[in-house]
C-alpha cells in the first residue's frame, strides 16, 4: 500500500502520490477519491501512471480487480439509473432558486433520485458531527460521489472519505474546532502563524490524523521542529527545557516595543532576528539591546519621547557648564 508522504518511483525520477493523481488524471480523465482510499486501487493507479499505460488498459485491468469484481454491477447499475435522471433533469438550471423541488417534481420517481436524496442526507448529518463546511453544491456533488460509487453504507469507507473534506476553513466548529484552537494557539506561541506558515494540505493532514486518533503532542512536535528552523543553539537548548519561543523572546521584544514606543513588535521582526543575539547566538541582555536600538538610525529611536527627553536634558547640562543657565 502506498503512502502519500512515500516517493513512487519511475527510473530516475520519483512522485508523490499527490503527483501520481495529477499524471492520472491527464492520462485517464476523472479519477475518483476511490482510488486514493482503496488501497488495491492505490496500487493500481500508482502502477498504471508508472507504467504510463494506455486508457483503454487502464480500463481493462480495471475490471479484473477484486474492487470492480465485489462493485462493478452496482456501479454499473447506478449509471444506468444517472443517466435516465440526468436526462430528466438536464433542462433544470441549477442556478434556479426552485432547482431541488423542480428536480424533485422531474426525477422524483427515480431510483437514483431517491438514493441520492437519502445519501445526501445521511451525508449532511454526518458533515455537521465531524464539524466539515460545506455549501449546497458540495453537499450534493459529495453524496454523489459516494453514491455512484456504490460507498453511501461503507462506514469504514465514509470515514476515512470524510477526512479528505477536512481543512483549516472546516475547522471553525464541529468536533474539529477545538483541536484547531489549541493547535493555532500553540503554532504562536512558536511564532508561527497556521493561516500564513503551514498549507492547507498540512493542517488538512493534522486533522485527519487527529481524527483518527492520532495525539495533539504528534502535530505539536512537529510545529515546533519547524519552529526551530534558523534558530540558534541557545534557544533551541532553552526551547529544550519546554520554553515556547513567545516566552524566550518576550523580555527582548517588551523591550524592542517600549524603547521605540510600539507596540506590534513581535520575536519574528526581521530586525529583532538580526539584531537580538551576539556572535555566538546568545540573546543580549536589554542593556545591550537598547544600545544596539538607540545606535541604529533605521529604528528612529530619537524621534521617541525618551529620545526627545535625553537630548533636552543633554543640552540642558551643557548649557549648565558654560553658565548660560540660571542653575547652578
Amino acid at each position: 500500500m502506498a503512502n502519500p508522504d512515500v516517493m513512487q518511483t519511475e527510473g530516475a525520477t520519483t512522485f508523490s502520490f499527490d503527483e501520481i493523481l495529477t499524471k492520472a488524471k491527464k492520462l485517464y480523465g476523472y479519477i475518483d477519491t476511490i482510488f486514493s482510499m482503496d488501497p488495491e486501487l492505490k496500487a493500481f493507479l500508482e502502477d498504471a501512471v508508472l507504467k504510463n499505460k494506455s486508457s483503454e488498459q487502464f480500463a481493462k485491468e480495471l475490471t479484473s480487480t477484486k474492487w470492480y469484481i465485489t462493485n462493478g454491477a452496482t456501479i454499473q447499475a447506478r449509471g444506468f439509473s444517472k443517466r435516465q435522471y440526468d436526462s430528466l433533469v438536464k433542462n433544470i438550471s441549477k442556478d434556479d432558486p426552485d432547482y431541488i423541488n423542480k428536480v424533485k417534481a422531474a426525477a422524483g420517481d427515480t431510483d437514483y433520485w431517491r438514493g441520492l436524496d437519502t445519501t445526501v442526507a445521511s451525508l449532511e448529518a454526518q458533515l455537521v458531527a465531524k464539524g466539515i463546511s460545506y455549501t449546497p453544491a458540495d453537499l450534493n456533488a459529495w453524496a454523489a460521489e459516494l453514491y455512484d460509487t456504490g460507498n453511501e453504507k461503507n462506514l469504514a469507507y465514509i470515514a476515512r472519505w470524510l477526512n479528505t473534506k477536512i481543512g483549516f476553513a472546516s475547522a471553525t466548529k464541529g468536533t474539529g474546532a477545538t483541536d484547531m484552537a489549541d493547535i493555532t494557539a500553540y503554532a504562536q506561541d512558536q511564532g508561527l502563524d497556521v493561516n500564513k506558515d503551514f498549507s492547507q494540505s498540512d493542517v488538512g493532514g493534522w486533522l485527519q490524523r487527529l481524527d483518527k486518533g492520532e495525539s495533539l503532542d504528534a502535530i505539536k512536535k512537529e510545529i515546533e521542529t519547524r519552529a526551530r528552523i534558523g534558530e540558534s543553539e541557545s534557544v533551541q537548548n532553552l526551547m529544550n527545557q519546554g520554553l515556547s519561543r513567545k516566552t524566550i523572546y518576550s523580555s527582548l521584544v517588551n523591550r524592542f516595543n517600549t524603547k521605540l514606543q510600539r507596540a506590534d513588535g513581535t520575536m519574528n521582526d526581521p530586525w529583532l532576528q538580526a539584531n537580538a543575539k551576539d556572535e555566538k547566538g546568545n540573546l543580549l541582555t536589554g542593556y545591550a539591546l537598547d544600545m544596539k536600538i538607540m545606535a541604529d538610525p533605521t529604528l528612529d529611536w530619537d524621534k521617541t519621547d525618551e529620545a526627545q527627553d535625553t537630548y533636552s536634558n543633554y543640552t540642558l547640562r551643557i548649557l549648565k557648564d558654560f553658565g548660560l543657565t540660571g542653575g547652578r
